[in-house]
């Protein structure tokens, strides 16, 4: 009974292509809509429409659709995963779909190239592509990312390749206050300088001052037992500005250093024992 069946569905598939031969190829598929949905981590679930026409409809195999929609989508170096599909849609994963990359104001995701006339390349090359004609190309195609911004083309016969960021309001802010103000680095030798802007104490060197505004500023650069040095710059917005000092030695205040008055009363002390003796030591020469 099972063969009987099988050689039966065989000689009606014959029969419907032997139809089709004589009165030429039928318009058997048509792409309706592509919906992209990209996600944060640039993976995306694409939801394909279509249409079969009239006897075709029961003709093509189903696994004959899945193949030609696979081809048809690969747009990405990971070729799409099939989730589910029946006689009018599919659902598909795209791996890797869009590149993502952090930037100064959030998140950029760029998409690859997608062409749809590969799928019809493949069908022409198939073995029922005398019988078969089929557009691959949908009508509309809709890219949704993750922040819903969302790029709509229609009847293209491949989607172009986009770049979008996803906008991090803490990052934007961040990168206004930077463009809007500038910084200033400094190194010092010997290091733990202290350094004033403005009169103002700071923090010591090393160290990069932020958030500053557009202008000129006095620098001062103290350190105990090292002669001050001053310095007067101009910070421009965006940028960072880098200055390095070497301090030399105060040789004034090492002079001026008085002598310990322990040290210098024991001193004497010792001086003055040694003239004694020696007045004593002469006095019995001369006695004798």
């Amino acid at each position: 009974m099972t063969d009987h069946y099988h050689h039966l569905t065989t000689l009606t598939l014959v029969v419907i292509c032997t139809v089709l031969l004589v009165a030429g190829p039928a318009s058997a598929f048509t792409a309706n809509s592509l919906d992209i949905i990209v996600d944060k981590s640039g993976d995306a679930t694409a939801v394909f429409t279509f249409s079969l026409d009239g006897v075709i409809e029961n003709a093509i195999p189903q696994s004959m659709l899945e193949e030609q929609l696979v081809n048809g989508l690969g747009g990405s170096s990971d070729p799409p995963i099939l989730i589910s599909m029946d006689r009018s849609s599919a659902t598909l994963l795209m791996k890797n779909f869009a590149g993502v990359k952090d930037v100064e104001t959030g998140t950029e995701y760029q998409t690859g190239t997608m062409d749809f006339k590969k799928a019809d390349i493949a069908l022409k090359n198939s073995a029922v592509s005398t019988v078969i004609t089929a557009d691959f190309s949908p009508s509309r195609i809709t890219v949704t990312f993750p922040d819903n911004y969302a790029r709509t083309f229609s009847d293209v016969d491949a989607l172009p390749a986009l770049t979008h960021t996803v906008v991090d309001a803490a990052k934007a802010a961040a990168a206004v206050q930077a463009a809007s103000t500038g910084a200033i680095q400094v190194t010092a030798s010997p290091q733990d300088a202290e350094v004033w802007i403005d009169g103002v104490y700071q923090g010591n060197a090393p160290q990069t001052f932020s958030d500053l505004a557009p202008g000129s500023y006095a620098l001062e650069f103290r350190k105990s037992g090292y002669s001050p040095i001053t310095r007067s710059v101009n910070v421009t917005a965006g940028k960072t500005l880098k200055v390095s000092v070497l301090l030399a030695m105060d040789t004034a205040a090492l002079q001026e250093t008085p002598v310990s008055p322990g040290f210098g009363g024991m001193a004497a002390g010792v001086a003055l024992a040694a003239g004694s003796g020696l007045l004593y030591v002469n006095r019995r020469k001369n006695q004798q």
